[in-house]
């Protein structure tokens, strides 16, 4: 085998191996960003469940008819 050849299989390595490196770091970054968006959607959804809640509790007629008084 020519050292010309050894060279570029070793460059050619190296590449493949910085480019799969780079690809996890982007895949992690973007995992991280959608567990993020996920769980503030999460937190979103239950504080609309709360007024929600909140809302039923002012406006059914039990309430609405001690507060008449």
């Amino acid at each position: 085998m020519s050292r010309a050849r050894l060279i570029f299989i070793v460059f050619y390595l190296t590449t493949l191996l910085i480019a799969a490196a780079g690809l996890r770091i982007s895949a992690s970054r973007l995992f991280y960003k959608f567990n993020k968006a996920v769980v503030t959607q999460n937190r979103l959804r239950q504080t609309l469940w709360q007024k929600q809640l909140e809302l039923q509790n002012l406006t059914n007629p039990h309430a609405v008819s001690e507060r008449m008084e």
